[in-house]
């Protein structure tokens, strides 16, 4: 018996355990797969692992007994946001030739990401499973980047699982600095939040998760993150309740700074990473940045060092110039989902500007409903006061995007949507507890404060 059989088989029945008596565990691996972009085929199975535990877990949802009774998801206003923008993304792209059964199964799979992301937030209350899933994401991200240095030497990064699993497509090395960069600025925000205990698993986990976008060498993620974390630092700092905490973060920053000035030399002594590998990080994780700012202040430096940021600014103007020559009819309406790289409008590549290829394919009406859809979320958020991590989590993706491309409607995305919805509504009009009123006391315990 192979390996890989071997833990498939231990898989299916370690999976067909939790989905009897531990529903929320098989709601963790999903999160986790989803959110680390982890998958493989099954042998013999018309579906994949990720598609195969969503029916599955879909299915168990029907026979949950979440412990907080909040409205039915299709009564929420998010859900029917999510179906226009799903039915209008089918509709455009079945118009110029681009729908297909993968493209409706990955966006039923969507619908489910969100679905879950509410049904489980009921189940518990919180957001402890997410929480708990883009940790092991970042974990497994770390691990990949990791093996990758040890044993690889060169990018493209090779992942863990594949030991155990058939390969499944390749993952650009940016998505693995994407995904900790996440994690990173959700423990930060989550130990900053008003009604958290201190937490010293966040503190510990924040080092390796800015190792792992050190070791992605994805710029785009690290300004971003250190963009956010200042922000949160900063206004932690001039709040009384958070000052404290605060205060030990601008240790960790200072422990994370120590941590890039010694890491790559650490690795040269320890993992004996070529020198060829190592000149291709030095160059983008230090003279590109430095060619950038250098270049800002008006002072010399070597264009040789800004191919990769003014290929991504060319790619940006390219797309930019695609929309504007578009017919006033394919602006308004869009070219359909992956009309952009259909159309060969980058040469092979996508736009490397997740919004602008968003109003590029589904149009104006395509990306007013999205983004109308996503700043519902924030126009709630302030209105309630609600200090939540799962949107500063979605400010930074938004802000990612900018640089990248399809990020936007990932699973990733759809799952937070879902689970920002349930706790949305459970911080404006509250939510019965089973277990509570099965004691006998009829006020909750989360309306009486």
């Amino acid at each position: 018996m192979s390996l890989s059989l071997l833990f498939m088989i231990v898989g299916a029945l370690g999976v067909g355990y939790s989905l009897l008596y531990k529903p929320e565990w098989v709601a963790i691996l999903l999160f986790t797969t989803v959110i680390a972009d982890v998958n493989f085929d099954l042998r013999g199975m018309p579906l994949n692992f990720r598609a195969m535990l969503s029916v599955c877990l879909f299915a168990r949802t029907f026979t949950m007994k979440p412990r907080f009774v909040l409205p039915p998801f299709f009564k929420q206003g998010y859900t029917w946001w999510i179906l226009l923008f799903i039915l209008y993304l089918f509709l455009i792209s079945a118009t110029f030739d681009l729908l297909s059964f993968d493209l409706v199964k990955e966006f039923i799979l969507a619908f489910l990401c969100a679905y879950f992301g509410y049904s489980f937030y009921a189940y518990t209350g919180d957001y402890r499973l997410f929480k708990t899933s883009i940790i092991f994401a970042g974990l497994i991200c770390l691990a990949d980047l990791a093996y990758t240095y040890a044993f690889i030497g060169t990018f493209p990064v090779v992942r863990v699982h594949y030991i155990f699993t058939p390969a499944w497509e390749l993952v650009n090395h940016n998505f693995f600095g994407y995904i900790c960069g996440a994690a990173f600025v959700f423990l930060l925000s989550d130990y900053l939040a008003e009604d958290e205990k201190p937490g010293k698993w966040n503190l510990l986990l924040l080092p390796p998760m800015f190792l792992g976008v050190l070791l992605s060498t994805s710029r785009s993620a690290m300004l971003i993150l250190i963009m956010v974390a200042l922000w949160l630092i900063l206004k932690g700092l001039f709040s009384r309740n958070k000052s404290r905490k605060a205060y030990t973060l601008v240790l960790v920053s200072i422990s994370c700074l120590f941590l890039c000035l010694f890491l790559f030399q650490i690795m040269q002594i320890f993992f004996n990473v070529n020198s060829e590998f190592m000149e291709q990080i030095t160059a983008r994780l230090i003279d590109e940045p430095l060619a950038i700012i250098n270049r800002s202040l008006g002072n010399n430096y070597n264009s040789q060092s800004l191919d990769s940021m003014e290929w991504r600014k060319e790619a940006s103007s390219i797309a930019y110039h695609s929309f504007m020559n578009l017919p006033f009819d394919e602006q308004l309406f869009g070219i359909g989902y992956g009309g952009f790289l259909k159309r060969d409008y980058g040469s092979g590549y996508d736009a490397h500007n997740g919004i602008l290829l968003l109003l590029i394919e589904l149009g104006i009406v395509g990306f007013a409903i999205y983004f109308l859809m996503l700043i519902t979320f924030f126009i709630r958020a302030i209105r309630t006061g609600l200090n939540s991590p799962l949107v500063i989590c979605l400010a930074y993706i938004i802000l990612y995007v900018t640089s990248h491309n399809k990020e936007l409607t990932s699973f990733f995305v759809f799952l937070i949507g879902g689970t920002l919805t349930a706790q949305l509504q459970m911080h404006q009009h509250g939510a019965t507890d089973r277990e509570e009123e099965a004691s006998g006391n009829l006020i909750p315990e989360s309306l009486q404060a």
